[in-house]
This record gives C-alpha cells, structure tokens and sequence, in this order.
C-alpha cells in the first residue's frame, strides 16, 4: 500500500521508527549533556554537534535498512545468522545499562513536573502507569502517533525556547561554527565523549530495527526509511544546538535539581521561556522512557524468541509484556532517593559508547553480508563511512578514558 503513493505521501506514511527514535535520542541525560555543555563551554560545542550529524546517519541507516530489508529485528537477524548466544550477548549489555537510562528519565520527568509545582510522590507513579499502558493501544501505529506527538511537542519547546533567550548570533558563528575549538582541554574532551555517547546509544540500533518491522516497511522502503534517518539525524543536533543555546544563558546549574534549575531559569520567567524548559525537559524524558524500555524488550525477546508484537493479546506475548511493565519499575524509586545524578549520567553517557561497539560492529557485518541484506547490501563506499563513523565513535571514547578514571 505504501509504495502505491505519491513520494510525498510515501514518505510522510514511512515517518515514525528513524524519526521517533531520533527524537528519543534528545532524552534527559541528552538534554543534561547539552546543558552541561552550553553552561560550562557556551557555543563552543555546536560544532562538534553539527558533525555528528555524520556518524549518527550512517549508523542508525543501518539499523533502518536491515530491519526494512529482512523484515526482522536486530537481536533476531543476529539469532538467525550468528547463534541465539551472540543475539543474548549483544542485548544483554543494553539491558543492563538501561536501567539506569530509566532511572535518570524518571528523574527528568519528575525534576519537569516539580517545576509546575507537581511532586514527584504524584508524577511518577503517574508517568509510570502511563508509560505501562502505550502497549496495550492495540497496535505499534498507534503507539507511534502518541510518541510522534510527544516528539513534536520535545522539538518545538527547545526550538522556540532557543529564540526566546535571544541568542548572541555574532558569538554563535565566530565560537560555535568553527572547527578551532579548545581540543586539548581535558574537559572539553569528555564533554565530547559524552556527546557522542548521547546521540549513539546502543538501544538506537534495537529500536529502529524492530519498529521497522512492527511497522510492516519492507525492501521497498529502504530508500525512504534513509531519507527519513536523514531528517531525524538533522532534527535531532539542532534540538541538541538548541539546548545548548538555551543552557549558554543559564550558566552553572544542576539540571537535575528543580530548585537549581528552577533558579537559574528565573531570568527567562515571562517570555514562557521558563515553562518551556520544563515542558521540553518531560517529553524529552518521557519519549525516551517509552522507546528505551520498548528496545530493551524487543532486543531480549527476539534473541528468546519470544512474540512481541503490539497488539498481540496478553496470553500470546506474555513475556514480552511482562518484561516491558516490570523492567523500569525498580528504577521509579531512584529519584526520590538520589536527588544527584548528574555526574552519574555524563559517565554513563560516556560508558554507552562502548556498549554501543559490539552491537554496531555486528550490524555493519550483517548490512555487508550479501546473503543477509540481498540487493540492499551497502556498497563499498557506504560501508567505508560506516567503519569510520562507527571507528571515531569508538575512538573518542578511548581517548576520554584517562579523564574518567581519573
């Protein structure tokens, strides 16, 4: 059906596993990483959000195009060619370290909804039954369009709350769009590790693979799926760029604390600016809550071989439902304990660039396996880019090693 439609109409029918999952990427630790880095280095860092724009298209296009092209997650394309030890092996890391995404993303929610004066003792038993029902809609599009109204309430708030602040435009060409940036600074070097951490996560590749194919695209929309990661990925740096421009105006804060960031949005409070921050801090968190915990259990369930379909009744896909509603609940309490995770999260950010490696060396095996992806196979070239991009990923975590230890 999709493909009998104009290109227009095609694409806008295709939209929802690269967009979403883009969109998720600017989840709460993502937001902290930017607003870290606008607070502590204002524009300095823009440039090196604009470049990966690079390494997150060509990665997550492969996850898009093997989904589209085998009509099969990640972990299950690894199951069927590799062993179902291997597929456990490489969702496993992603699981674990999921937790603590859920805790911080509930830390955000809460921190967004204290802001409106909502205490976390209400919100987060909320947020959680609400993300617990997203699978019970009946069906993935329909689980889509909520996270797609989620996604554009996330980018609109940052992209306007980024003009409210009125922006210094003459610093942001001369400091943040020139590659002359203070490399040698240790501090400046892991706030780049942690960026690059953030916008390649290892449940990236689990999502957009397994959303293609809860979608129903196929090889016929490779093409488009392409395009659409293209968009996403650019989507995703300029909400990121925005963050960061928004943070250069605050200065020190604690990002997850509501008094602190509270304080420091009071200069904006008037211009809405103020409330946007909050609103855009929970849809950030609440996006990614949704699409992490629902990678994490494709992942686990297509290397089990459990059924996993949204839609499916309770009793065929037991284990899949079981997993997806009782996998975040541990991490609910975390925020009314720890009132500090910042810290926390820019090393994690940090540590997902590693988790990220065995997945996405296994995914560039698989996308340049003829036998595995037929005649949407990448090309020499493309798979040049893609051992690069997925190379510098891991490459800047190495070098930030040092500084984290230390």
């Amino acid at each position: 059906m999709l493909e009998r439609l104009g290109p227009l109409r095609g694409f806008l029918a295709v939209i929802g596993p690269a967009w979403v999952v883009m969109m998720a990427d600017v989840d709460a630790p993502s937001v902290i990483t930017a607003g870290e880095s606008g607070a502590v280095f204002g524009y300095h860092l823009v440039f090196v959000l604009l470049v990966l724009i690079v390494p997150l298209f060509f990665i997550q296009e492969a996850a898009g195009r093997l989904g589209a092209a085998t009509g099969k997650g990640l972990a299950e394309v690894i199951k069927d060619n590799y062993s179902r030890r291997m597929a456990v092996l490489a969702a496993l890391p992603m699981f674990v370290t999921d937790f603590l995404s859920y805790a911080v993303e509930y830390a955000g929610i809460a921190v967004a909804l204290e802001i409106f004066g909502v205490s976390p003792l209400l919100s987060l038993p909320v947020v959680f039954l609400v993300h617990a029902s997203l699978v019970f809609t009946g069906s993935y599009r329909r689980t889509e369009k909520i996270l797609l109204l989620v996604s554009a309430v996330l980018l609109s708030s940052y992209v306007i709350d980024a003009f409210l602040v009125k922006p210094d435009l003459s610093q942001l060409v001369t400091v943040g769009l020139t590659p002359f940036q203070p490399f040698a600074d240790p501090s400046y070097g892991y706030l780049i590790a942690a960026n690059v951490g953030a916008v390649i996560m290892p449940w990236m590749l689990f999502y957009q693979a397994g959303a293609v194919t809860q979608k129903g695209l196929n090889g016929n929309h490779v093409r488009l799926e392409r395009w659409e990661t293209l968009v996403g990925a650019i989507a995703s740096e300029i909400l990121m760029v925005a963050i960061v421009i928004v943070s250069a105006s605050m200065g020190a804060v604690n990002f997850l604390s509501a008094s602190s960031l509270a304080k420091a949005l009071v200069p904006l409070a008037g211009s809405y600016a103020y409330e946007l921050y909050g609103l855009g801090l929970g849809a950030a968190a609440f996006l990614a809550l949704v699409v992490i915990s629902l990678a994490s259990t494709w992942g686990i369930a297509e290397a089990l071989g459990w059924r996993r379909k949204i839609g499916d009744k309770f009793s065929l896909a037991r284990n899949f439902y079981l997993v997806y509603l009782l996998e975040t609940l541990p991490a609910v309490v975390i925020p009314l304990i720890f009132t500090n995770l910042v810290n926390l999260m820019l090393s994690l950010m940090v540590v997902f660039v590693f988790v990220t490696v065995v997945p996405g060396v296994i995914l560039g095996l698989l996308c340049s396996n003829q036998k595995v992806l037929g005649v949407h196979v990448m090309g020499s070239k493309w798979r040049l880019m893609y051992w690069a991009m997925l190379g510098v990923v891991l490459l800047t975590g190495l070098v930030t090693i040092p500084t984290l230890l230390g």
